[in-house]
């Protein structure tokens, strides 16, 4: 029961109680003078003498009633009010010692242990109120302790990423200055070794950029109508080292032209690292879903075991294949991946396919059938 109905039927009672009360002391007065008036008439004859002295002394009896009337009702009401206001309060000062014992908690760091008030009054609305505010808080907890971690990560995958060109270019240099590399054959190939290291660290910087950029939306994001199959084939037409495959029908995807090379250079780069076999093959194919383009990226690798699936978009995390073979990768390029689909408002998600491999499956919006989608600038 509510509060407010709850004060509606205390006062009802006050206005009841005092009134039953009265009446109760007038039925009582009025049996009382029936009784003694009965028990003085015994004949005719004195009736008349009885009345008159029965009405002699009824001036002061009616004063006397009336006196021990008020005084009984008065305390009739003080009784009757302090035990509703006792009864009101106690409905009152118990969901707020709850309330307060409940925020207390959340105030010591318990955020496990809900309030879980049950009573149908105007407290619920603020018990469940603070449940859920505890329940948010601690989700936001978790969130900047994965942030925090996804930091450390990140600080400990760079230093690891970049120490090991790091180690190789100093190295092949100090062969070149001690005079290690005495052919010129020798020399070119300590610098042509020098020279890919350095681009690999180039090529991780850039990414850890872009990454960044993305990760506090200051990249220029530019979505346009931009033709799947033709972007595709321009893209593929750049990797060298795999068999790529674009079974894309024509379709028109709402995109950034330079975020969608991202995402499939570096689906196509993690498939040619992480493939684990000479002759990689990608096949890339594309359908329509709703308003939204799926597009498969399907190698021949051995796949990734299911319990990794979930943390392949993560920055720096790295699979046994990569764990395997150091320096073979950054643990970034589907990191990026995953921003570049989020900042064009698209999904990504990993897994396995049916005859073995990798498949990795990119949703971006579908342009508007005439080709001259909104364009998107943030």
């Amino acid at each position: 029961m509510t509060i407010k109905k709850r004060l509606a039927r205390s006062n009802i009672a006050m206005l009841v109680i005092p009134v039953l009360a009265a009446a109760l002391l007038f039925l009582l007065a009025l049996g009382a003078a029936l009784l003694l008036l009965q028990g003085n008439l015994f004949t005719l004859h004195d009736a008349v003498e009885q009345i008159e002295s029965v009405l002699h002394g009824f001036k002061l009896t009616l004063v006397v009633f009336a006196a021990v009337a008020a005084i009984l009702l008065l305390g009739a009401v003080a009784l009757t009010n302090l035990y509703l206001t006792r009864h009101l309060f106690r409905h009152i000062s118990q969901p707020l010692d709850t309330l307060t014992e409940g925020v207390a908690r959340i105030r010591d760091g318990d955020l496990d242990t809900p309030i879980a008030y049950t009573e149908p009054d105007e407290f619920k609305a603020a018990c469940d109120a603070v449940d859920e505010m505890a329940a948010r808080l601690k989700a936001s907890l978790e969130q900047q302790q994965a942030a925090r971690q996804q930091k450390q990560e990140l600080i400990a995958g760079m230093s690891h990423d970049l120490k090991s060109p790091l180690t190789a270019i100093r190295a092949y240099t100090e062969g070149l200055l001690e005079g290690v590399a005495q052919d010129e054959a020798t020399r070119q190939r300590y610098l042509q070794t020098i020279y890919a290291k350095e681009a690999d660290m180039e090529t991780l910087v850039n990414r850890l950029f872009a990454f960044a950029k993305m990760d506090v939306s200051q990249y220029p994001v530019h979505t346009e109508p931009l033709a799947l199959a033709a972007e595709l084939e321009a893209i593929t037409e750049e990797q060298a080292g795999m068999a790529i495959t674009v079974d894309v029908p024509a379709m028109t995807v709402q995109a950034d032209r330079e975020l969608l090379r991202r995402v499939a250079v570096n689906l196509l780069d993690n498939s040619r690292k992480y493939g684990g076999r000479e002759d990689v093959q990608v096949r890339i194919t594309a359908e329509k879903t709703g308003g939204m383009v799926a597009i498969a990226f399907t190698d021949n690798g051995a796949g990734v075991p299911p319990e990794q699936l979930p943390r392949l978009f993560d920055v720096f995390y790295r699979g046994d294949a990569a764990r395997t073979t150091p320096g073979s990768g950054s643990g970034i390029g589907l990191a990026v991946v995953k921003k570049a689909c989020d900042e064009m408002h698209g999904t990504v998600r990993a897994e396995n396919a049916e005859n073995g491999g990798l498949r990795v499956i990119v949703t971006l919006p579908l342009a508007k059938e005439d080709g001259h989608g909104e364009n998107t600038d943030h």
